[in-house]
């Protein structure tokens, strides 16, 4: 009888450590595949933004920017105080009238700014419709996410978050002792978002082109959903007369941005992202950057600031 052929074990097992390593070559490959289509869309996000920050110059003269917000938590501005004739709706609120979400950005803006609120269905469901437009894909979907302490006794248990920040100016961190801490930071020059007035075009005096408008905000990357993040507790369309509210939305200079690591107290202030790589901003022209995390300091301080006298050139 003729022998019949077949594989041995051997051979067999080679054949498995074979496309094993293959398997193991490509993952990386398809990862970073993935990975860079996330940043793409994650810059289209910001550029939808930034166009409706123009649009809405053009309608009302201001960029949308403060609202009579309370002073963020752990930030203090050089002789600055709040300015409740400005209450009204968030940054986001307002973007959004030019993102096609006109009834979205009317309810949005009056559960943020509602002095009394008690919170029906109809609230609920405004809450939580979260968009798309709000959230890097590489950090989180867009859904909405566990509120916490007194966000969940304002608005109920979960509502819609953002991954994008308005420029809030450049800080230096303050020192311990009396003064502060690590997390505590002073803005010396003012940004986009100015605490207690607006800003227009003519405001930013280094040029569009230098200047930060928005950016990725940096999170403790064990928090992206359980909404204990001290800088995203707040829903996406904030609390006026809480002084967490603006943590959510606006970011400073006052540390090198970083990719998000765990167990980051310091974040709430910080720009930063879940990318590998670098982070994502908008600047003032409209334009949006991809920057590696090694940036040094002072060109990241001078795009944060509107001031004039510290252009400074942004890595490539």
């Amino acid at each position: 009888m003729r022998a019949r052929g077949g594989f041995t074990l051997v051979e067999l097992l080679v054949s498995i450590a074979i496309i094993a390593i293959l398997i193991g070559l490509l993952l990386p490959a398809v990862q970073a595949a993935r990975e860079a289509a996330r940043q793409i869309q994650c810059k289209n996000n910001l550029k939808q933004l930034a166009l409706a920050s123009h649009n809405y110059e053009s309608a009302f003269r201001w960029l949308p920017g403060y609202a009579g917000e309370e002073q963020p938590a752990l930030v203090s501005f050089q002789g600055r105080t709040r300015d409740e004739s400005m209450r009204g709706w968030n940054w986001i609120s307002k973007s959004m009238l030019f993102l096609e979400q006109t009834a979205l950005a009317a309810e949005w803006g009056r559960l943020g700014a509602s002095t009394q609120l008690v919170v029906n269905d109809s609230d609920s469901r405004v809450l939580a419709n979260a968009l798309s437009v709000l959230h890097c894909p590489t950090r989180r979907s867009a859904e909405a996410y566990p509120l916490v302490t007194v966000y969940q006794q304002r608005y109920g248990d979960r509502a819609a978050r953002t991954d994008y920040a308005m420029n809030g100016g450049a800080a230096r961190v303050m020192g311990h002792g009396a003064t502060g801490g690590e997390n505590s930071i002073a803005v010396e020059r003012e940004g986009v978002w100015r605490f207690g007035r607006g800003t227009r075009f003519r405001d930013i005096r280094d040029g569009l082109s230098n200047t930060y408008l928005l950016g990725e905000k940096a999170m403790d990357s064990a928090r992206y959903f359980d909404g204990t993040d001290f800088g995203d507790r707040a829903p996406a369309m904030g609390w006026i007369d809480r002084f967490t509210g603006a943590n959510a939305t606006v970011r400073f200079a006052a540390r090198p941005p970083a990719r998000d690591s765990k167990n980051n107290c310091l974040a709430c202030h910080d720009f930063g992202s879940a990318h590998w790589t670098g982070w994502n901003a908008a600047l003032a022209d409209g334009s949006v950057r991809s920057m590696d995390y090694s940036m040094d300091m002072e060109p990241h301080w001078a795009a944060a600031s509107i001031q004039g006298g510290e252009i400074d050139k942004l890595p490539d």
